[in-house]
């Protein structure tokens, strides 16, 4: 099934070459794939932690994936 990844802030370095930086990319998951499975295929280094939307709300990692869905990414940030 495909869905959009976007990747923001610092991950965009791991956006395939040519793609559109701000639309994000094409990517063909396998059906009933989980977030945590597309965010462990993704070339983000596996000891960042990243927050995550789905269609603009946040998900969870359990979380299966529908045809045409946007999974926006980035990376986590703190404060004080």
């Amino acid at each position: 099934m495909q869905i959009t990844i976007r990747l923001l802030a610092s991950y965009r370095p791991y956006l395939p070459e040519a793609h559109d930086a701000h639309g994000g990319f094409a990517y063909e998951a396998a059906p009933a794939a989980t977030v945590r499975e597309v965010l462990h295929s993704l070339p983000i280094p596996p000891t960042d932690r990243c927050t995550f939307f789905v269609n603009g709300l946040h998900g969870r990692r359990d979380q299966v994936l529908q045809a045409g869905d946007v999974l926006t990414v980035f990376p986590a940030v703190g404060g004080g």
